[in-house]
């Protein structure tokens, strides 16, 4: 077996060291690649249905990615405990800069739906991506320093939609879209030669001299959980599931209801989709009142007040009423996801933090593919308004979780 053994080099010593080390570097990498990213990812449902995909096609290829994302985060989660965190996120962050370079030349919905089910098996550094962070933060302002991170780190995407939207307006959908992916690979490129300079593990193994990766039954023991998950734990997690579901039901949806049904043009879509992200500015103030006054307390307000939003939406008819609904839409969601990821690690002891993640991420991401195929159905062959009252439902429902079955535990853990 590996000793793990958890490297508090890392970590910093207060609030004022945020970003230092491994955060500063995640945050420029994350900036840089969510920049480009951020140039296509607001059209892609357009791009899809161009080259002759449908709702139904176009959400079984989202939770195919979804599915394959699993199966990547299971392996994933063992090997940010048992191998360390650094070489895996280096490895799938070069291998991500190929797929925007591929899309640029693909002319089918086919080849477009098997190259991004290919580009999930990335999925597997997610798991050893949020450990490196969790492990980075210092427990009393944990809240605080992902929500941080996840504004600077977000904020150079917020102008990318915009042009974005501009490349399509000049050049067309096809050929706008393929030239942001050009620029999409080249930023995921920086952003990974960025973190193979710079970014530090903080997870040390020490293998015997029997340790390998082929002994299938050392890995079916490292996935076995030591300890039964709390009721907390495991609610928190079922809450965050029901999350993703909703979401999935509605997020490649939103561009084909705003385009086909209240008319808007790609470049008022990339305006709204802009100014939803200077929104996430607001985390800061909300990871800092998570760790004031109790996370749980701020994730039921968000999911309550974020719930009805999409109901508004599907009543908008004008780009001021599109633009006033999305924005409430960060409004109210925005905090959620900072204090879920800070609750579910001071629920975490540090030792099995991988694998936890790992089973977070398998159960969101099979309730996202569940979701995003449930919504592409309603749209194509209900109504097209019906994937967003799905969405009002499970956020309820989520939400009931949260209050009846989920407390903070009375001793963090580091």
């Amino acid at each position: 077996m590996n000793e793990a053994i958890y490297d508090k080099n890392n970590q910093p010593k207060n609030s004022s060291s945020f970003f230092q080390g491994n955060i500063a570097v995640i945050a420029v990498s994350s900036a840089v690649k969510g920049f480009g990213g951020a140039l296509i990812s607001a059209y892609v449902s357009l791009y899809f249905i161009e080259l002759g995909g449908n709702p139904i096609t176009l959400g079984l290829m989202t939770a195919m990615a979804s599915i394959i994302g699993c199966a990547m985060s299971i392996l994933g989660g063992f090997i940010a405990d048992s191998y360390g965190r650094r070489t895996i996120v280096v490895l799938t962050a070069f291998y991500s800069v190929f797929f925007p370079l591929l899309y640029a030349v693909i002319q089918d919905w086919r080849l477009f739906a098997a190259l991004s089910v290919v580009a999930a098996f990335g999925s597997i550094s997610n798991p050893a991506s949020h450990v490196l962070i969790i492990d980075s933060l210092s427990p009393e302002k944990r809240t605080t320093g992902i929500a941080s991170l996840q504004v600077i780190s977000s904020l150079p995407a917020t102008v990318a939609p915009i042009i974005g939207g501009w490349l399509i307006q000049n050049y067309g959908l096809l050929d706008g879209f393929r030239l942001a992916c050009i620029y999409a690979a080249a930023t995921a490129f920086i952003s990974a030669f960025i973190v193979f300079l710079f970014l530090k593990e903080t997870l040390r193994s020490r293998p015997t001299a029997n340790s390998n990766f082929s002994n299938t039954s050392k890995l079916r023991d490292a996935m076995k959980f030591p300890f039964p998950l709390s009721t907390s734990l495991k609610a928190l997690m079922l809450s965050y599931a029901l999350i993703s579901f909703a979401n999935g039901a509605v997020g490649p949806y939103y561009i084909l209801y705003a385009s086909s049904v209240i008319g808007l043009k790609p470049m008022e879509w990339a305006l709204i989709v802009s100014l939803q992200s200077l929104g996430v500015a607001l985390q800061v103030p909300g990871g800092w009142l998570s760790d004031k006054f109790g996370k749980r307390k701020i994730m039921v307000f968000s999911v309550l007040t974020c719930a009805p939003c999409t109901i508004l939406f599907t009543l908008s008819r004008s780009f001021f009423q599109v633009l006033a609904v999305a924005l409430l839409l960060v409004v109210t969601g925005i905090y959620y996801a900072p204090a879920y990821a800070a609750l579910q690690a001071d629920l975490t002891p540090r030792t099995i933090r991988g694998r936890i993640t790992a089973l977070w991420q398998l159960g969101s991401s099979l309730s996202a593919a569940l979701g995003t195929l449930i919504g592409g159905f309603l749209f194509q062959t209900v109504n097209q308004a019906s994937p967003f009252y799905l969405f009002t439902a499970a956020e309820l429902i989520a939400a009931f979780f949260l209050i009846s079955l989920v407390k903070e535990p009375a001793k963090k853990e580091a």
